[in-house]
């Protein structure tokens, strides 16, 4: 914050929270819910959904929309032409369209992708249900600084892009033809620290309701008094009456259990004067409840309807999952009372090459690739996801700690939301708290991220402020456990160093801990070294090079801090591996390895679990051209996991598993020491060599095992036992030559409904259809039938390819191309070429689907 500002804040503060907490204070406990007017991932069609008889309909509007990339002030008038504008459908994020270039603004921080402005526009017919109706438009996320106009009126401005905001239309709409334009301005570069995206990067809907509604996030449901027999469900509804005289109204509250039976209800009657938004209370009580968890995610339907005498007027369902809560310093986590461990990540919005405009299918699968890793627990950094994100982690059991920001008043990046925060932070904390505050996936808070020099006055008034807004959840913050008024301190790096959190504990025994960013590791698909690396020491980053005493004075003193892995080897066996890509082993990091990790979540108590960085690769906040990334994630911008994701596998998951590292196609090496390496959750695993055992080891508390093997070529061959019993095996064969491809496709059937997602997962392979490891092969797509390519990648965090072309090199011998269905039904066929190798086809099924538009 700026010094001349800090002072003014409090008073300032204290008003607008007065009166934001007027209008939105409401009486919070445990049991969260889902509104599905925030939220309706599974309905797309321009189609009326379940209460279009009571006077709501809900509508999506992310089909054809028309598209300029550049400025046209004018564009925001009614009767502008736009007829060479280019039509598309939303998501849409046309900084992934682009070329990388050393000279694009955005730099580092975004991966050296374009940004700039855009305009979008959409024609909308009058439709005769409008009538005496309000008709609200509502975005998901714009990036970012977005206005919005209809027919030329300009409904405001909302410089964050992160945020879901709606607009009241009703009085711009005029029968005939109706246009609304929006322009989204990311062209002061970098706005962010990360990859951001650009333009209208998630869904957008048109609400209509009655005069007497239930408005935009306006139900929040949670629970009192959880037992196995019952548990009291608290349900506040907002009432909105529009009209200029009073309202009497019926509200009726349902409970729906999953198989959709009505488990409880209450009815009350409601008086809402003219123009005015009242907030009424009911307790409804439900027997034997199914509690949601990680492993159980049972969902409940609130249902909330208003009555004007019999005459049904608006009606809204809210998913629901009842479960308890509790951070403690001795037991941890405690969810329905039981101890859970926090087995989490971190993880940026974007995906590869959809950039930030994410289709469902391809955030559901990212989401699938980490529940069978065995992670428990996610956390958006740093910013609100789309709206999608949190129902797909309330059917799938995940828990979210759920951040609102990065940084605070001063900038982070040159153009970050920080030169907007004084003015719109109170505004979009309360959107974004009300927007989110009935998921059960949410059990937590985060109000900033390693924010600097933050001051514990302003950690106090955020922190304040959004208790003001729930109470149910604790609040933390990235790196913010020195302010002093958080529920739960959050420690990033810094917690990585040996004794750090046991020394924070010591002086504050009563607060818990989280890793809100622990542990910082750096992998590469298919890349190994046999030898340990610490960034600061072997490849430092660009702020580190930057620092005042420079990377070798740090190293010298933090050494004797940071957890010592010891050389798998005393010569490195992979030569000439470049300094740019880390290692698939446990030996590539920062401070601490993840081994350490997991020992230290499970030794302390008080650490309620971790959070690593990060899931995936993500684009941006790299060391610099050529690289578009640092290779944090566990997995990469493809989506394929790394040797890393194993480990975490090893030790989260309860499906039987066995890997090793690294591949055996290692010609010229023959007679080399390779160090093997397997993880498993199996008690001890025997390896195999040609058909010759290599012996048996047993899993000790180092969470791998190690052989040292003299490289022949050949099968290797791993065997993971459980009481001395095969339970599962994997084996890696040296590969010949490039000869085919290898095409998996993630399904072979999709609804001709412009929005469905096959992931292809192309492997070269040789002439007997073993993957050849290294293969770099340029592959070329060619797509016939009702589909389109929407993206391809191949991990390489040093490949700057074009996303939305039909070719890309091999990595590693894999590549990942995306491709979604039309509007149309039919065979969409898909073949792979490459110069030397035999091509290879695949057909995916489109069916009929309901109309789109």
């Amino acid at each position: 914050m700026n010094k001349n500002i800090i002072n003014k804040v409090n008073a300032r503060s204290k008003r607008r929270l007065l009166a934001f907490a007027s209008a939105t204070l409401l009486s919070l406990v445990a049991l969260t819910g889902c509104n599905k007017q925030s939220s309706e991932p599974s309905v797309h069609a321009k189609e009326k959904n379940e209460n279009a008889a009571t006077g709501r309909e809900r509508v999506n509007l992310d089909f054809d929309w028309l598209f300029y990339l550049g400025d046209e002030p004018l564009a925001k008038q009614s009767n502008f032409d736009d007829k060479q504008w280019r039509k598309l459908d939303l998501p849409h994020d046309w900084s992934i369209e682009g070329e990388y270039s050393k000279d694009n603004p955005a730099g580092i921080a975004g991966g050296f992708l374009p940004t700039g402005i855009g305009w979008y526009r959409k024609h909308l017919d009058w439709d005769s249900s409008w009538l005496n109706k309000r008709v609200m438009l509502e975005f998901d996320g714009v990036y970012m600084n977005s206005e919005v106009w209809v027919n030329g009126q300009l409904l405001g401005k909302r410089p964050y892009g992160y945020i879901s905001f709606n607009y009241d239309i009703t009085e711009h709409l005029t029968p005939g033809k109706n246009v609304i334009a929006v322009r989204a301005d990311n062209s002061l570069a970098p706005s962010g620290r990360w990859y951001t995206g650009s333009g209208i990067y998630r869904h957008v809907w048109l609400t209509t309701v009655s005069q007497q509604h239930i408005p935009y996030s306006g139900v929040f449901v949670r629970a009192e008094n959880i037992s196995k027999d019952k548990a009291d469900l608290r349900v506040s509804t907002e009432v909105t009456n529009s009209d200029a005289s009073v309202a009497q109204l019926q509200l009726q509250t349902q409970v729906i259990d999953s198989e959709g039976q009505l488990v409880a209800s209450d009815s009350m009657p409601v008086v809402v004067e003219p123009q005015q938004t009242v907030t009424f209370e009911q307790l409804v009580n439900v027997a034997k409840p199914q509690l949601w968890s990680i492993d159980t995610p049972n969902l409940y339907t609130v249902r909330n309807r208003l009555y004007r005498g019999e005459q049904l007027i608006d009606s809204l369902d809210t998913t629901t999952g009842i479960r308890s809560i509790d951070f403690t310093v001795d037991k941890g986590f405690l969810l329905n009372g039981e101890s859970v461990i926090l087995q989490g990540i971190s993880m940026h919005h974007d995906a590869g090459p959809v950039g930030a405009a994410v289709p469902e299918d391809v955030l559901r699968r990212r989401l699938e690739n980490l529940k069978a890793m065995g992670v428990n627990a996610l956390r958006t950094t740093h910013n609100p996801f789309a709206p999608e994100f949190y129902q797909m982690a309330n059917e799938m059991g995940f828990v979210i700690m759920n951040e609102a920001f990065d940084g605070w008043w001063d900038a982070k990046a040159k153009y970050d939301y920080g030169l907007y925060f004084n003015e719109w932070w109170q505004r979009d904390l309360t959107d974004f708290m009300r927007r989110d505050r009935n998921h059960p996936s949410v059990i937590m808070w985060s109000v900033g991220n390693e924010v600097p020099k933050y001051t514990p006055e302003q950690q106090k008034t955020l922190v304040e402020f959004a208790k003001t807004l729930d109470t149910t959840r604790p609040i933390t913050q990235g790196r913010g456990y020195a302010g002093g008024y958080l529920t739960i301190a959050g420690f990033n790096g810094h917690g990585e160093y040996k004794g750090a959190i046991e020394k924070f504990h010591k002086q504050n025994p009563n607060t818990p801990v989280i890793g809100t960013e622990m542990t910082h590791t750096i992998h590469t698909r298919g890349v190994y070294r046999s030898k340990t690396s610490y960034r600061v020491r072997d490849f430092p980053a660009p702020w580190e090079v930057r620092s005042k005493i420079g990377p070798k004075k740090t190293w010298e003193k933090i050494k004797s801090k940071v957890y010592q892995v010891d050389d798998l080897t005393e010569e490195e066996f992979f030569d000439g591996v470049s300094p740019a890509y880390g290692s698939s082993y446990d030996n590539s990091l920062v401070r601490m390895p993840i081994r350490e990790e997991i020992k230290l979540a499970r030794k302390l108590p008080y650490l309620l679990g971790t959070f690593r960085w990060t899931a995936f690769d993500y684009i941006g906040e790299s060391f610099g051209w050529p690289a578009r990334t640092a290779n944090f994630g566990v997995l990469d911008l493809a989506g394929f996991p790394k040797g890393a994701y194993y480990l975490y596998q090893s030790q989260w998951a309860t499906e039987p598993m066995v890997y090793m590292d690294p591949h055996w196609t290692h010609p010229g090496k023959e007679g080399r020491i390779v160090p093997v390496v397997v993880y498993t959750n199996q008690e001890s695993a025997e390896l195999w060599l040609n058909g010759k055992s290599l012996g048996e080891k047993a899993i000790g508390d180092d969470m791998q095992i190690v052989w040292q093997v003299p490289y022949q070529p050949g099968t290797l061959t791993v065997v993971a036992k459980k009481g001395g019993k095969a339970v599962v095996k994997q084996a890696r064969v040296t590969a010949g030559e490039p000869a085919s491809v290898n095409i998996l496709a993630d399904k072979k059937t999709v609804n001709a409904n412009k929005r469905d997602v096959v992931h292809l997962e192309i492997d070269i392979t040789d002439a007997q259809g073993n993957p050849v490891p290294e293969a770099d092969n340029q592959l070329h797509f060619a797509i016939e039938g009702p589909g389109k390519l929407i993206g391809v990648e191949n991990g390489d965090i040093l490949d700057l390819s074009p996303h939305k072309v039909a070719t890309r090199k091999a990595f590693m011998g894999k590549v990942l191309a995306l491709v979604q269905v039309t509007d149309e039904a039919g065979d969409i066929k898909v073949t792979v070429t490459s110069k030397g190798l035999e091509p290879k086809s695949i057909v995916i099924n489109a069916l009929a689907s309901k109309a789109v538009h």
